[in-house]
C-alpha cells in the first residue's frame, strides 16, 4: 500500500496520544522520520539531476569542442557513477575527440564493454558503441553486423539507438555509409514521440554533407532550428554548409546568429575565421582564430587546434608563438608542415625542405602528402645557386613536383609555374616542356593556351609541334586569331621540304590570313606578318602559277604600307621586265 510518511502521523489514533509524555516522544520520532525520508528523496533527485546536468553538460563541452572538460566530466562523472549510460558517453566522447588513435580507441572501448557490463540485461546502447569501434577501426561490414543485430534486439524501437547509429555512420570519414545514415536517422524521428531533438536533423545534415548534397543538408538544419535548442551549434552548421556552398553572405547572417544564441561555442569562430578568410581579411580571420582559442580548453591541444587555424589564417607571428608554448607538450607532426610552409613563404626554402621533410616522414595515417611534395618542389626551385647546383636543385624540384602531381595535389598550377618560369629565363625548349603537360591534362585546354604552347616550341625552334598546337588553336578561335594564320604559315614553310618550298605551299594560309583580317590590314600592329604575306603569295603568282598581274597587285599593296621600299620597286621592275610565260627569282624569297 502506498502511503507517506507524513500520512502516517497526521493519521495518529487517541491511543498513541494517551500521554503528554507519549505524545512528545512520538511527535519527536515522527519528525525525524519525516526528515530523515524527505533528505534521502532529496538526495536521490539531487542525484538524478545531477547526472542528467552532467551529462548535458559533457554534450555540450563536446559540442563546442572543449575536448579536456567534456573527456574530465565524463570520466569524473563514470567513475563516482558507472551506469551503463555513463559508461557509454566516456567511449563516445573519446571516439569524438580529436587524435584518434589505436590506444584511444581501445580505452573507447573498454568503456563500451563497460557499459554492456553494468546491465545485467545487456545495453543497447553500449552495443552501437562496439559498432562505432568497428567503424573506427575500418571495419564496415563488422559495425552493420552489430548495428543490425542491435536494431533487432530492440524491435526498431529504441530511437536512441536508432539516433546513435545514424550519427556512427557520419562520425568516421574513412568507413562512412550516408545513406544508412539517413535511413537510421528517419526511423529515430519517425518513431520518437517528441520532434523537437535537434541532434536527429543536425546528424542527417551530416550525412547529406558527406553526399555533397547542400540543399537536403541545410534543409534538416531547418527542422534543427524550429526546435530552439542547441542554436550555437545548429547555426555553426549552417555556416559550414553555406561557407562549402560559397555563399558567404548567408554564412554572415548564420554565424552572426550563432554568435547571438552561445558565444561560448568554439566552432563558430573557427567558421567566421574562414569567412574572413575568404574575403582576405587576414587580421579579422586571426582575430576570429583567437576567439577560438578563448572559448576551448586552453590546453595544448586546444593551443594546437589555435594554432592550425591562425596558420590558415596566415597569422604566422601567432603560430610560431603558440607552436613555441607548446613544443614541449606536443609531438603533433602537423607542427612540422605548418613551420615548413611558413618558412616557403617567407622564403627560406632549406628550412622549409627540412621540415616538409620531416612531416612527410612522420606522417600521419590516411595523411596525404601531396601539398607538402608541392611545397618542397617549389622550394628547391628557390634555393640559391648556379651550373651544376642549379641543375640540380631543379631537378630534385621537378622530382617533388611530379610526386605533388601523381598524389593528385592541385594547390598549385606547378606545370604552368615552372613554364613561366623557363619562359622568364627564355628557355623555350623546358617552356615547352612543362607548357605541354600542363595543357595535356586539362580536359578542355583554352585556344589561348594552345596558341601560348605554340609559340614556345616555336621558341624551341620545334616547328611540327608548334604547328600542331596553333593550328588545334585556330580551330578553336574560329576566324578570330588572324595572326595565327600568319603564324601557321610560316611554320609549315620552315618544316617544309623543298618541294613544299618552291610550290609555296603556305599561300593558302596567308591568303586566309589577309581575308579573316581585313581592314585591320593597314593596322600598324600588323605591318609585318600583312608584308609578309604580300610578299609571299605575291612570289607564289610569279613563280608557280605565273600570273604577273597579280603578283605586281600584291607588291604594290605593299609599297602602299612601306612606299619606300627600294627592293619591292626593283621587283616590280623585274616582273614587268618579264614575258608572261617564264618567271625568275621569287619576291618571297620562297621561305
Amino acid at each position: 500500500m502506498a502511503f507517506t510518511i507524513d500520512q502516517d502521523a497526521l493519521n495518529c489514533t487517541s491511543e498513541t496520544l494517551k500521554s503528554e509524555s507519549d505524545n512528545l516522544i512520538t511527535v519527536e520520532k515522527m519528525i525525524k522520520t519525516i526528515v530523515r525520508t524527505y533528505a534521502l528523496a532529496a538526495i536521490i533527485l539531487a542525484s538524478l539531476n545531477l547526472n542528467a546536468q552532467t551529462i548535458e553538460q559533457v554534450e555540450k563541452q563536446l559540442d563546442a569542442e572543449r575536448f579536456t572538460a567534456a573527456t574530465k566530466a565524463i570520466t569524473d562523472l563514470a567513475v563516482a557513477n558507472p551506469t551503463p549510460e555513463n559508461l557509454f558517453f566516456k567511449g563516445y566522447t573519446i571516439l569524438k575527440s580529436p587524435g584518434l588513435n589505436a590506444e584511444t580507441i581501445k580505452m573507447a572501448q573498454a568503456a563500451f564493454e563497460a557499459g554492456l557490463a553494468a546491465d545485467k540485461k545487456g545495453s543497447p546502447i553500449n552495443q552501437v558503441g562496439l559498432g562505432m569501434i568497428k567503424l573506427a577501426s575500418k571495419d564496415i561490414n563488422g559495425a552493420k553486423a552489430i548495428f543490425e543485430q542491435v536494431k533487432k534486439d530492440t524491435k526498431l524501437k529504441n530511437t536512441d539507438v536508432l539516433y546513435r547509429i545514424g550519427e556512427a555512420y557520419t562520425m568516421f570519414s574513412h568507413a562512412s555509409d550516408p545513406g544508412e545514415a539517413i535511413i537510421n536517422i528517419d526511423m529515430a524521428i519517425e518513431k520518437s514521440k517528441a520532434k523537437d531533438n535537434p541532434e536527429y536533423y543536425i546528424v542527417k545534415s551530416d550525412a547529406f554533407m558527406l553526399k555533397n548534397e547542400g540543399g537536403d543538408a541545410m534543409n534538416a538544419l531547418q527542422y534543427a532550428e524550429k526546435t530552439g535548442k542547441k542554436l550555437g551549434k545548429v547555426y555553426a552548421g549552417m555556416a559550414k554548409v553555406w561557407l562549402q556552398g560559397k555563399n558567404y553572405n548567408e554564412a554572415e547572417i548564420a554565424i552572426a546568429k550563432g554568435i547571438a544564441a552561445d558565444p561560448t561555442h568554439a566552432p563558430i569562430y573557427k567558421y567566421e575565421s574562414s569567412l574572413f578568410q575568404s574575403r582576405g581579411k587576414w587580421n579579422d580571420a586571426a582575430a576570429s582564430a583567437k576567439k577560438y582559442l578563448d572559448n576551448s580548453d586552453g590546453d595544448c591541444k586546444a593551443k594546437l587546434r589555435y594554432a592550425k587555424l591562425a596558420f590558415v589564417s596566415k597569422d604566422y607571428k601567432n603560430v610560431k608563438n603558440t607552436i613555441e608554448e607548446i613544443k614541449d607538450c606536443s609531438t603533433d607532426p602537423y607542427v612540422y608542415r605548418m613551420k615548413g610552409i611558413m618558412s616557403f613563404e617567407e622564403n627560406e626554402p632549406a628550412k622549409a625542405i627540412e621540415f616538409l621533410g620531416m612531416f612527410i616522414k612522420n606522417l600521419p595515417e590516411d595523411e596525404n602528402p601531396a601539398m607538402d611534395y608541392g611545397f618542397t618542389g617549389r622550394s628547391y626551385f628557390n634555393l640559391p645557386g648556379e651550373g651544376e647546383v642549379r641543375n640540380l636543385n631543379d631537378s630534385l624540384g621537378i622530382i617533388n613536383i611530379e610526386k605533388a602531381i601523381s598524389l593528385g595535389d592541385t594547390t598549385f598550377n606547378y606545370w604552368g609555374d615552372l613554364t613561366s618560369k623557363y619562359v622568364k629565363a627564355k628557355d623555350y625548349v623546358n617552356a615547352a616542356k612543362y607548357g605541354e603537360r600542363e595543357v595535356v591534362g586539362k580536359k578542355k585546354p583554352l585556344a589561348s593556351e594552345l596558341a601560348r604552347l605554340g609559340t614556345y616550341f616555336a621558341g624551341a625552334r620545334n616547328w611540327a609541334k608548334a604547328d600542331e598546337y596553333v593550328t588545334k588553336a585556330l580551330e578553336k578561335y574560329n576566324n578570330t586569331w588572324p595572326a595565327g594564320y600568319a603564324l601557321s604559315a610560316r611554320l609549315k614553310s620552315y618544316q617544309g621540304d623543298s618541294t613544299y618550298k618552291a610550290n609555296f605551299g603556305s599561300a593558302p594560309l596567308y591568303e586566309k590570313y589577309l581575308e579573316v583580317l581585313g581592314e585591320g590590314k593597314t593596322d600598324p600592329k600588323n605591318a609585318k606578318d600583312v608584308k609578309d604575306a604580300l610578299k609571299y603569295l605575291a612570289g607564289k603568282e610569279f613563280q608557280v602559277s605565273k600570273n604577273l598581274t597579280k603578283a605586281i597587285e600584291y607588291l604594290e599593296i605593299f609599297l602602299k604600307l612601306e612606299p619606300e621600299n627600294e627592293e619591292v620597286k626593283k621587283q616590280i621592275e623585274i616582273i614587268k621586265a618579264t614575258p608572261a610565260t617564264t618567271g625568275v627569282s621569287s619576291p618571297g624569297g620562297g621561305q
